[in-house]
């Protein structure tokens, strides 16, 4: 059984009004701009660099909001540092920057390119407070059917058949797959009564 149309939650019942989001930017009116996006119904912080975010970042943020080019510590390092810190909130790298062979080997879930506005930005934030949720296996999925949109978004086919890294992305989702539909039958069959939401 696929995963294409399904997802395995572990709490359903989690809204916007429970979720606490972290923007970084070092575009301060923009941070402060998205924030007033998500004011309602969300609770939101912003960071103006990488260095205030890494200060910032506890277990009580559930989503993050990432710019990839900033002065000082860039949010690739950023990143970096977040998961070498073993937080594993889902990060959504929010960015100018296109989508190249480097995104690879970030550990990001989803890539969204600038400019965004209010409707796309909150869609955003609930679909990563959503994966939180989410069995390790389909968090890994997701994060690498992202990667491979985004760079099918932003390259020509010609580049995209060229590239050593999308070959290896395309490799990389398949073997995702496999693990998260895996994972969806042992607990199908453990618990036939398990919760699913629709994608």
């Amino acid at each position: 059984m696929g995963i294409t149309n399904r997802a395995i939650m572990s709490d359903p019942t989690t809204t916007s009004d429970s979720v606490s989001v972290l923007i970084v930017d070092d575009e301060q009116g923009l941070a402060d701009l998205y924030a007033l996006y998500l004011d309602e119904g969300y609770d939101t912080r912003t960071a103006y660099d990488g260095e205030s975010a890494l200060d910032m970042i506890d277990d009580t943020v559930d989503v993050i909001l990432l710019d990839r080019r900033m002065p000082g510590l860039s949010g690739d390092e950023v990143l970096a540092e977040l998961r070498n810190q073993e937080f594993d909130q889902p990060v959504g790298m929010l960015t100018a920057v296109d989508p190249g062979d480097d995104i690879l080997e970030m550990n990001f879930d989803d890539y969204f390119l600038k400019p965004i506005d209010e409707e796309e930005l909150r869609a955003a934030v609930d679909t990563l407070a959503k994966r939180a949720q989410y069995d390790t296996d389909f968090r890994e999925y997701f994060a690498a059917v992202s990667k491979k949109a985004a760079m099918e978004a932003n390259s020509s086919k010609q580049d995209l058949t060229e590239s050593e890294a999308y070959q290896q992305l395309e490799q990389e989702v398949e073997a995702a797959k496999a693990d998260a539909d895996t994972t969806f039958d042992e607990l199908k069959r453990e618990d036939p009564t398990a919760g699913f939401r629709d994608l």
